[in-house]
């Protein structure tokens, strides 16, 4: 047995031991409750399937009802569910269950791209509004009278769907769109994916259910101490038990059969911890933060961002602005064992939880105020390709791509928006932006052949 060879497992256990301090997903943050040490040690043991006494996932009646009560008390709604095939299915089962072939659909552009794939699956007309971007790569949310307005515009809109909190942290009040969807039959649809915390500190913004959304879905494993792929979803009581059951009957055709009762009893003990030391431990985070915050107020390559007053801000998720591009504090960082959950041109962004300690931000603080900008570089460059292009295969190169018609995607990941959807027209700009992400360490691909300069393409 001393020669099976396990890539994965040798390369996860590589990144455990070295991984100091993780402002990452997810947000067990690698430590271990006490209830998270009775599954460690009976991990096996633990990993059933549906037989007697175990319950069924879709229909449950006895431990995963009960754990599904109590969380649909906790979340403060009609009804939630258990997802374990991510945020990612909920968002996809939503829209494709409450939805029309052709239907018209509003969206903001920096929604993840499982909105994108349930508009191509059940082929709606997509209305996408912009996002305001600041030239160092902050994506704000899009005010909620700019979303009332376009809907008065078009009466056709059957449903609207943003991220909120985005991947910033960045919130705008929805409880006006939400009185005017459920007015005139619109199914708000709020992606939530990192907002499962925000009704345990007042100092939070209001969550989706209690501004009035139909239907919010939360990944408990971006913010709360759950395990990767731990979500829920929330049916608020201004909808209708035949939509909650065209949706749950949607999850149940999209979502495995052989649902992980691992990352179930991860999801159970996530919100039994939450209700038990939430609040507390959130405020102590949230001190954490601001001795953080202040500590390195005097650095002047690094600053903490202005927001426009319609923002509200996860005060949990920090947003730290750099003068430089943001991939050589990420290579700095990295070299110092701290690991980030994103960046963008000139923006970190680093996800705390209840998990995270004072000396983790301490520790952060140290290693930021020992950064000598001028002696770093940048490496991330755009290699030219050749053009693979010919009339069987329809592939390009990037940098002659210009006037196609694209067959694909091209995705940011993180944040997992779609920059470019397919059917858009790319241009000399488009390449030019997106040659600047990729020179700024952003990881820019594709969701057909994931290569950037390999583009498929409409030889029209």
């Amino acid at each position: 047995m001393k020669n099976i060879k396990s890539p994965v497992l040798q390369g996860l256990l590589s990144m455990s031991k070295k991984d100091k301090v993780r402002f990452h997903m997810p947000g067990h943050k690698g430590k271990f409750s006490e209830l998270y040490k009775t599954i460690y040690k009976n991990l096996l043991s633990l990993d059933f399937t549906e037989i007697n006494g175990t319950d069924d996932l879709y229909n449950s009646k006895e431990i995963l009802k009960e754990g599904m009560d109590l969380l649909t008390k906790e979340r403060m709604s009609k009804y939630s569910f258990y997802l374990t095939n991510g945020t990612t299915v909920g968002i996809l089962a939503s829209i494709m269950a409450l939805t029309n072939n052709k239907d018209s659909i509003l969206i903001s552009k920096d929604c993840h791209k499982s909105v994108y794939s349930a508009i191509e699956l059940n082929k709606l007309n997509p209305i996408i509004l912009e996002n305001i971007i600041y030239d160092s790569g902050l994506v704000l949310p899009i005010d909620e009278d700019i979303i009332i307005n376009e809907l008065k515009r078009n009466k056709n809109i059957k449903m609207v769907v943003f991220s909120r909190p985005n991947y910033y942290g960045l919130c705008s009040n929805i409880e006006k769109l939400a009185k005017y969807c459920s007015e005139n039959e619109i199914i708000l649809l709020v992606d939530e994916a990192h907002g499962s915390h925000l009704n345990y500190h007042s100092d939070l913004p209001v969550n989706a259910l209690k501004s009035g959304a139909h239907i919010s879905v939360n990944s408990f494993h971006k913010t709360l101490p759950a395990l990767t792929q731990s979500s829920v979803i929330n049916f608020n009581y201004n909808l209708s038990e035949l939509n909650i059951k065209k949706v749950l009957n949607m999850i149940e055709k999209l979502q495995s059969s052989s649902p992980s009762y691992l990352l179930m009893a991860s999801i159970d003990i996530s919100r039994a911890y939450m209700e038990s030391c939430g609040k507390e431990k959130l405020n102590n985070l949230k001190n954490y933060i601001k001795d953080f915050e202040k500590s390195i107020e005097n650095l002047p390559w690094i600053k903490i961002p202005n927001l426009p007053d319609y923002v509200n801000k996860d005060f949990t998720r920090i947003i730290l602005e750099t003068k430089i591009p943001a991939s050589n504090v990420q290579n700095y960082l990295e070299e110092n064992n701290i690991y980030l959950e994103m960046i963008s041109k000139n923006i970190l962004v680093l996800i705390t939880t209840t998990e995270d300690t004072k000396e983790d931000l301490e520790y952060l603080s140290k290693i930021l105020k020992k950064f000598k900008p001028d002696t770093t570089t940048n490496n991330n460059t755009v290699k030219d390709t050749e053009d693979k292009n010919n009339s069987q295969q329809h592939f390009v190169a990037l940098n002659k791509s210009a006037g196609r018609k694209l067959n694909e995607n091209i995705i940011i990941y993180p944040p997992g928006s779609v920059y470019l959807k397919k059917g858009d027209i790319i241009s000399e700009e488009i390449i030019k932006y997106i040659k600047e992400l990729i020179s700024s360490g952003i990881k820019v691909y594709t969701d057909f052949n994931k290569d950037i300069n390999n583009l498929y393409v409409s030889i029209d």
